[in-house]
């Protein structure tokens, strides 16, 4: 491993240091605006637009480009929630799986299945908008380390959402489907645009006004899809087990490849969000 020469104070460093040891100095290279995509220093925006995602005005707008960019990048999406999932449905599979399910323990699987998405969503809109931006498919990570800064927020915005539509579902039932709707587009409000968490909110409320049924529809209809990869997942696996086949990482994989597909609805909030920004004015910014 080579050296890196200080060029203030000429004292030499660890290739791998950020600065000199002896005078403070910067010992990372300068980058030209031109080199930062290729150096890694891209940031992704969704005023950016590509041709994946076109204006969102009904249900097929959502539909067709989430079917496309998931079956088009289907092994990037596989490789960013694998990371953070195998993991929880190892444990999951080992410790809780033949325990008693009383309402702490669901409570408690649930909060950590939520955790898991609150890490990936970050992650995964980065890596999709860098490879239909650029071309380039980003490693994992450069999707992990860009989307670290986005968690608390957004894991903040997902809270309240979920709080307020429960409420909403145990009160009524239809205005807990109203707010979810309304919410659809939290996750990347949160992590695209400034403000609070609250403001996130109050954002994706105003930007889903006029196209709820539209994400309704689109929703039911992926949602429905999902359901139909998982059950037949799941049905493969409890036909093993009744051949007298039990072994546990047929499980895991089961669970993970649903995780996998589960993320559809999130790469869906995305081509919505982006494709009601393209329905507003020509080249205004999204970045408030």
């Amino acid at each position: 491993m080579t050296n890196a020469r200080c060029i203030q104070c000429g004292t030499v460093n660890l290739v791998a240091d950020e600065s000199c040891n002896v005078c403070g100095a910067d010992l990372r290279p300068e980058i030209s605006e031109e080199d930062r995509a290729s150096h890694g220093a891209w940031d992704p925006s969704p005023r950016v637009y590509t041709n994946d995602i076109p204006p969102f005005t009904g249900p097929s707008d959502g539909i067709g480009p989430t079917f496309h960019l998931f079956k088009k990048h289907l092994w990037l999406i596989t490789k960013i929630v694998f990371v953070i999932v195998a993991p929880f449905e190892v444990f999951k599979t080992l410790s809780v799986h033949q325990a008693v399910r009383d309402w702490q323990l669901s409570l408690g699987l649930f909060t950590l299945d939520r955790m898991c998405d609150v890490l990936i969503t970050p992650a995964l809109f980065y890596a999709l908008l860098k490879v239909m931006q650029t071309g380039v498919a980003p490693g994992i990570n450069e999707a992990y380390r860009w989307g670290l800064s986005k968690i608390p927020k957004l894991a903040v915005a997902a809270i309240l959402a979920w709080i307020l539509t429960l409420i909403g579902l145990v009160l009524l039932i239809v205005p807990g489907i109203i707010l979810s709707l309304g919410f659809a587009v939290v996750s990347p409000v949160a992590i695209f645009e400034k403000g609070s968490a609250v403001n996130a909110l109050r954002r994706s409320w105003n930007l889903t006004r006029g196209e709820r049924w539209n994400i309704l529809g689109a929703s039911f209809v992926l949602g429905f899809l999902i359901w139909i990869i998982n059950s037949a997942t799941t049905g493969a696996v409890h036909l093993f087990t009744l051949n007298g086949i039990a072994f546990w990482p047929l499980d895991v994989a089961a669970q993970i490849v649903a995780d996998i597909f589960r993320e559809a609805l999130t790469v869906l909030s995305l081509v919505i969000y982006v494709g009601i920004l393209r329905t507003l004015e020509s080249g205004q910014s999204v970045i408030e």
